[in-house]
């Protein structure tokens, strides 16, 4: 699972058709259906942050008063701008799982026009790759061709970890998608500590942290920057396995996001057994 991506943000030009920017709107003011609401004085903070000056306050119904101020303006390095900032991690101090639903819906939307979020040193990049109608997570599941037995060094860890990704498929087909997600994120630790474990020759010895081991994959190159990019999504995921955070978020995984998820893990076991190709 590769991208090919070209560009920096601040090379990147942004032309939205009329219906994207219909649809960022939407994304931009949020509604009792998403993790992510704005009212009509975060929407002004927003634009404001994103370097768009004198917006004025939100009149009338927030959603129209966005679009008529992307339509006025929809000035490339001004869309750019504010592309970036909805994606900051600093827009939601308080509920980073918020922004990774929104990013994984915004890359959605992107996709189309031939843009991207993605992360580099916890700030949003803005790239430009090939138009396409799939979302970046992909809507059919991905064929795991490795094997974790060629992956992991303890065969008995291989074992019970091949189990661990059975019994998560089988709750996927059964629909108990929050537990899918959940043993999906810890099998993904397992894997990626082992592999940290494996190629560690010196210095500070890996931490079994998913964060720090995804960050580690993407440095080392391990895994595909596409999929480590939504490995982040799949670790915030995973963390409704404390339910006073699933209670707090108003959020429950569905089929969507357990394909997103077993894509994302599938993706990086067939990545890693090239580790020892």
């Amino acid at each position: 699972m590769t991208t090919d991506f070209m560009n920096n943000s601040s090379e990147v030009t942004v032309e939205l058709d009329g219906n994207v920017l219909d649809r960022l709107a939407d994304l931009i003011c949020g509604d009792d259906s998403t993790p992510y609401y704005r009212t009509g004085r975060q929407i002004t903070a927003l634009f404001e942050a994103a370097g768009w000056r004198r917006v004025g306050d939100v009149n009338g119904g927030r959603r129209e008063w966005v679009l008529h101020t992307l339509r006025r303006r929809r000035d490339p390095d001004g869309l750019r701008r504010l592309l970036l900032r909805l994606a900051d991690p600093r827009e939601y101090l308080d509920d980073d799982e918020a922004r990774c639903h929104l990013v994984d819906d915004l890359n959605g939307l992107l996709a189309v026009e031939g843009y991207q979020i993605r992360y580099a040193s916890g700030r949003p990049e803005l790239v430009t790759q090939t138009p396409t109608m799939t979302r970046p997570t992909m809507q059919v599941p991905l064929e795991l061709t490795a094997s974790l037995a060629n992956i992991l060094k303890d065969p008995d860890f291989g074992r019970h970890l091949t189990a661990r990704l059975n019994e998560a498929h089988i709750c996927w087909q059964s629909g108990a998608c929050t537990a899918a997600v959940i043993m999906l994120g810890s099998l993904l630790e397992g894997v990626l500590y082992d592999v940290a474990l494996a190629q560690h020759t010196g210095g500070q010895r890996p931490t079994d942290h998913l964060e720090s081991l995804i960050d580690l994959a993407a440095e080392k190159k391990w895994v595909a920057r596409d999929v480590t990019d939504y490995a982040h999504v799949l670790r915030n995921h995973r963390n409704l396995v404390h339910p006073k955070k699933q209670i707090k978020q108003h959020y429950s995984p569905d089929d969507d996001t357990v394909r997103i998820a077993w894509n994302v893990v599938v993706a990086a076991l067939n990545d890693l057994e090239q580790l020892k190709a």
